[in-house]
């Protein structure tokens, strides 16, 4: 069979007689049904028909990927950036003095304790400027994200999603204003099973709030996989998008955004961005020799204005003066905010 006809055959179009097998209605009920209520003889749809169309059209993506699995073969091995970002939050609590800018105790477990002799061997090349501004921004973009979420769910934000979760920690942490939320980590398949292996083995519970979406971007768009996953799209629901948006390009970076911007007003995000004056930095040229090199770069008014452009409202970049301010103030040990911050949040 070729690919094409075998695509067309798992992607049919969602028909009334499905959705209404989906709601437990009538098919006559869904087929008079319209949307524009200008339409004359308007009826308004049935409850809960959009989270309907949401897993059929989910059940569809997932016939898909398996589909492609089969043709073209499995999919791609975990990346390697996620033990390294962890790393460097485990180090913090090894290295500097209280109090911390991210207070991830869960780091370390997952890391083992192996990996954590090699931190405690390293201290001196750990504290290098290059290794010191790095840790410090990867401990202040997750800082932020999580103080910008605690105020998305005090404005009534339900779920949270980590696009490119990584060996983030925040599920296994998370603090009692957290237990409401629904949360979603949305990773590479390789890398959430390599995750879910180390917490087993470190015997680490998953909360009963946690979702996880393993979504292979190679296979599926984000819509279809929050969509095959459960993601209630009707829901206010708060993005992180942390230490990805370099590794994409400017289409694909786009096409993310317009997904966070189907969910309702009140939802918001807190994205990372390379600036263009880091084309030539070390840890560009570290990731490209790993294999993941980055391809899209930003000046803060280039962002914000696609982000604008794009629908978002209440765009704001955290300064590095902010920054300082906020989470680095009355240190004794030296330890900074990074040269650089980019980072950013908006809303829906």
């Amino acid at each position: 069979m070729e690919y094409k006809e075998a695509t067309d055959r798992v992607l049919e179009g969602i028909t009334a007689g499905d959705l209404a097998g989906e709601l437990g209605i009538s098919e006559d009920a869904v087929a008079g049904t319209r949307l524009d209520p200008d339409t004359p003889g308007f009826r308004p749809p049935p409850e809960g028909w959009r989270a309907a169309v949401a897993r059929l059209a989910g059940e569809r993506a997932s016939r898909l990927l398996r589909l492609k699995t089969e043709l073209i073969g499995p999919p791609r091995a975990a990346s390697g950036t996620a033990a390294g970002v962890a790393v460097m939050r485990a180090a913090h609590l090894i290295i500097e003095s209280e109090p911390p800018v991210l207070n991830d105790t869960v780091a370390a477990r997952l890391l083992g304790p192996e990996m954590v002799a090699q931190i405690r061997a390293r201290v001196d090349e750990l504290q290098t400027p290059p290794a010191l501004g790095l840790r410090s921004h990867v401990l202040l973009r997750s800082r932020f994200a999580e103080d910008t979420l605690m105020d998305a769910v005090a404005d009534g934000v339900e779920q949270y999603v980590l696009l490119g979760a990584g060996l983030d920690t925040f599920a296994y942490r998370q603090p009692e204003w957290a237990h409401g939320l629904t949360v979603i980590e949305v990773d590479h398949p390789g890398t959430q099973g390599a995750k879910r292996g180390a917490l087993a083995a470190a015997g680490i519970e998953i909360p009963p709030n946690v979702r996880y979406a393993d979504i292979d971007f190679e296979r599926e768009t984000l819509a279809q996989g929050l969509a095959r996953c459960g993601v209630q799209t009707a829901k206010p629901t708060f993005f992180s998008w942390l230490g990805v948006t370099m590794y994409l390009t400017r289409d694909a970076i786009e096409a993310t955004l317009r997904t966070v911007l189907s969910f309702p007003k009140g939802s918001g995000i807190v994205l990372t961005y390379a600036h263009t004056d880091s084309a030539q930095s070390r840890m560009a040229a570290d990731s490209a020799t790993a294999g993941e090199p980055w391809v899209s770069y930003f000046t803060p008014d280039e962002l914000g204005a696609m982000l604008r452009s794009l629908g978002f409202s209440d765009v704001s970049f955290l300064s590095r003066e902010e920054a300082e301010e906020r989470y680095y103030a009355n240190r004794t040990d030296g330890f900074a905010a990074p040269p650089r911050v980019s980072i950013v949040a908006a809303r829906v």
